[in-house]
C-alpha cells in the first residue's frame, strides 16, 4: 500500500524524531487515538440517554457538567 507523499514525509520525520524506538511511539499514539475516539462515543451515548430523560440540551448540560449553571 502506498501512501500519499505528504503522509509519507510526515512520517519520515517522525522516524526521524523518535530514532529506533518510533514504531513503538507511533502505536502508542494510535491507541491513544483509539482510546479518545471509544471514549467520544460513550460520552456521546450517555449524553443521548441523558437528554432523554432529563428534557435537556446538550450545551444545558454540558454547562451543568461544568458548573456554570
Amino acid at each position: 500500500m502506498t501512501l500519499p507523499a505528504e503522509m509519507e514525509k510526515a512520517l519520515e520525520r517522525f522516524k526521524k524524531a523518535y530514532g529506533p524506538s518510533w514504531e513503538k511511539r507511533l502505536l502508542r499514539l494510535l491507541e491513544e487515538e483509539v482510546n479518545r475516539k471509544k471514549a467520544k462515543k460513550q460520552l456521546s451515548a450517555f449524553l443521548a440517554r441523558v437528554v432523554g430523560r432529563a428534557k435537556m440540551s446538550e450545551e444545558e448540560i454540558f454547562r451543568r457538567l461544568e458548573g456554570h449553571s
